[in-house]
């Protein structure tokens, strides 16, 4: 019987630019021991493998350049050849957990630069990208970079209007459709993990902000998913836990949030006790002929973006319960 060889790691090396290249080479000392050095060693392999052995460097490297206190020019140049290495790799690609393990584990000197780095990086790429079919790589690269909230709002409005428009023009081009509708899928999944990430939303951006302007944007457009029918059913069932995440976290007071959601559900929506961005965000829901389907979504998205531990929504909270089961038990009877 013939002994079987180990199957040998398959791993893409990674690029830079030839700008990002000629960087490197100008700041590589002669002994070749600082970062730049170290980074045109690694650029310079074939070989993805080895490429990891250099890339676990980093941070021990950076650790002994942190004792004299300052993050001088050549380093912080090699962080933004960094980035822009983290964000051109592929989500599969086993160097970039391991980059991204390496720049988890940077020395908190430099982690202010990282981020302004990434920052930078991630702007130029949303505002570079024009291809449609580009976005889903940028996209992942957001939700790996979440941390900039306001350029990630702004650009899956941007990303997601254009995509659901292409998918509405390919109409009956099934092949491409199903990819559009696979993005649109990770571009809600992608705002519903952003939101989720940060709390406490309405205390930290007005209403006349670009951040409020975005997120009613992205909630307008989960309502209308939500009411399309020629989409698919996973899109607008995670547009309806969307739709209830963004009322959550963008209603207040926090308080009314179980009766406005029981006033959707049970479709008897007054339009004069609501805020006037809630209306002209989710208009087709605060109307008496919703959907079945939209309800069912919106009854899913309830149970399961709402707090109900411990009672905390009081007994507002247990009568929206209750319609939401009641909801659920007439929708099942048609």
């Amino acid at each position: 019987m013939g002994v079987k060889k180990k199957k040998e790691m398959q791993v893409t090396s990674l690029t830079v630019c030839h700008q990002d290249l000629e960087t490197l080479r100008s700041l590589a000392d002669v002994e070749g021991k600082n970062l730049a050095s170290l980074l045109l060693h690694c650029v310079q392999l074939t070989d993805g493998v080895s490429q990891i052995h250099y890339v676990k460097q980093i941070v021990p490297l950076l650790e002994k350049a942190n004792k004299n206190g300052k993050c001088d020019p050549t380093i912080r140049s090699c962080l933004d050849i960094l980035a822009g290495i983290y964000l051109s790799l592929n989500l599969k690609n086993p160097l970039k957990k391991v980059l991204a393990s390496s720049l988890n584990d940077l020395p908190a000197f430099f982690l202010t630069e990282a981020t302004q780095s990434f920052t930078s990086r991630l702007q130029e790429e949303l505002n570079t990208t024009t291809d449609l079919y580009s976005y889903r790589k940028v996209i992942d690269n957001i939700s790996s970079c979440m941390e900039n909230f306001d350029l990630v709002l702004h650009y899956l409005q941007k990303s997601l209007i254009e995509i659901s428009e292409e998918n509405r023009k390919l109409a009956g081009n099934h092949i491409v459709q199903t990819q559009l509708m696979n993005d649109l899928l990770v571009g809600i999944r992608v705002s519903v993990m952003l939101v989720q990430k940060v709390q406490g939303f309405q205390r930290l951006h007005l209403k006349s902000s670009p951040t409020w302007q975005s997120m009613c944007g992205l909630l307008s457009i989960f309502t209308k998913f939500l009411s399309d029918d020629d989409l698919l059913q996973t899109i607008q069932s995670t547009s309806g836990l969307a739709v209830i995440l963004f009322i959550k976290a963008m209603f207040h007071p926090p308080e009314k949030i179980p009766d406005l959601i029981s006033s959707l559900l049970l479709r008897s929506v007054d339009h004069t006790s609501i805020p006037e961005w809630l209306l002209n965000c989710c208009r087709s829901l605060c109307c008496s002929d919703v959907s079945q389907s939209a309800l069912l979504f919106l009854c899913q998205g309830t149970l399961t973006m709402l707090d109900w531990q411990d009672g905390r929504m009081g007994p507002s909270g247990e009568a929206l319960l209750l319609d939401t089961v009641r909801v659920l038990f007439t929708l099942s009877s048609q």
